[in-house]
C-alpha cells in the first residue's frame, strides 16, 4: 500500500491524497459550501496535473469537502459590483486553465457528487468521465438565475451527456434536479444512499485502479474521440462556436451579470433587464 497527502495551507484549499494507486481530490471551502475562488481553481488545476503525471496514479475522485456540497459554483462573492476587465478576465483564465486540464486528463476521473453541485460544480461533474451521487444530492446551472452566459466547452459537455432538449430545459430555466431525476436524463451515473456513497465509489475506483492502466487509458482517449468526432466534421462548427462565445461574452460586461451577483449576495430574486 502507498500513501501520500499534501495540504495547502489557508481557508481555501486544494487537498490531494492518494492511496493503492487512487488519487482523492478534495475540494474545500466549507464556508461556501465548497464555492471555487479562482485561486482555489488554479490550485485543482495544479492538482489535476499533478496526480495525473504521477505513476502510481490509476484512478481520480474528485469530491467536496464535508457532507453539505459538492462544488456549489464559483465564489460570487469575489464578484459583486465588478466592472473590472482584470478581476474578470482572471477568473475566466482559471476557469479555462482548470477545465483545459481536466479535459485533458488521461486518467479515468470519477465525481463522487454529495449534496449541493451547481454551476462549475456541475462543470466539473460534466468533465468527469463516471458521476457517482448520493441520493440527496442536487445538481443545477443556475447561470440564467445570475446573468451568466454557460461557457461553450461545458455546454457541449452537457448537450453530449444529456442531450439538446434536457440541456435546453436545464440552462433555460435554471431548475434543480434531484439525484435520482439527474440519473434519469443520464447527468448521473449511478445513486446510492449517503452512508453508501464512499463505499460504492470506492469499489468502483479499486475495480478500475485493478485493470490493466494502459487499456483504461486507451479506453478513454477513444471514448473521447468519438465525442468529439462530431464537434470536427461540421462546416458550420466553427461559425457557431464563434457565435456563441460572443453571446457568452455579451454576458460578461452586462449590467444583467451584476444585478444577478449582488442578488444572489442579498438573498433576493433578481430583477433583470436585458442590458
Amino acid at each position: 500500500m502507498t500513501a501520500t497527502a499534501a495540504f495547502a495551507t489557508g481557508p481555501e484549499r486544494i487537498r490531494t491524497e492518494v492511496r493503492d494507486a487512487v488519487a482523492t481530490v478534495e475540494i474545500s471551502n466549507p464556508a461556501r459550501h465548497n464555492a471555487l475562488s479562482v485561486a482555489m481553481m488554479n490550485e485543482l488545476a495544479a492538482a489535476l496535473r499533478t496526480v495525473d503525471a504521477d505513476p502510481q496514479v490509476r484512478v481520480v475522485v474528485l469530491r467536496g469537502a464535508g457532507t453539505k456540497a459538492f462544488v456549489s459554483g464559483a465564489d460570487i462573492s469575489e464578484f459583486p459590483g465588478h466592472q473590472d476587465d482584470e478581476v474578470r478576465q482572471a477568473a475566466e483564465d482559471a476557469a479555462t486553465a482548470l477545465f483545459t486540464e481536466l479535459s485533458a486528463l488521461s486518467l479515468p476521473v470519477i465525481a463522487r457528487i454529495h449534496g449541493y453541485c451547481l454551476g462549475a460544480g456541475m462543470a466539473l461533474a460534466l468533465g468527469a468521465d463516471i458521476r457517482c451521487a448520493d441520493s440527496r444530492g442536487v445538481l443545477a446551472i443556475p447561470a440564467a438565475r445570475l446573468g451568466v452566459g454557460y461557457p461553450f466547452e461545458q455546454t457541449a459537455a452537457l448537450v453530449q451527456t444529456v442531450g439538446p432538449a434536457t440541456a435546453s430545459d436545464l440552462l433555460f430555466t435554471g431548475r434543480r434536479l434531484t439525484a435520482r431525476e439527474a440519473q434519469a436524463t443520464g447527468l448521473v451515473d449511478r445513486v446510492a444512499e449517503p452512508e453508501e456513497l464512499g463505499t460504492v465509489v470506492d469499489e468502483l475506483a479499486a475495480t478500475i485502479a485493478a485493470n490493466a492502466p494502459l487499456s483504461v487509458r486507451a479506453a478513454k482517449a477513444t471514448v473521447r474521440a468519438v465525442r468529439r468526432l462530431s464537434e470536427a466534421d461540421q462546416a458550420a462548427g466553427s461559425a457557431a462556436r464563434e457565435l456563441a462565445a460572443q453571446a457568452v461574452a455579451r454576458c460578461r460586461t452586462s449590467q444583467d451579470l451584476l444585478e444577478g451577483a449582488r442578488a444572489f449576495l442579498e438573498k433576493r430574486p433578481p430583477h433583470f433587464t436585458g442590458r
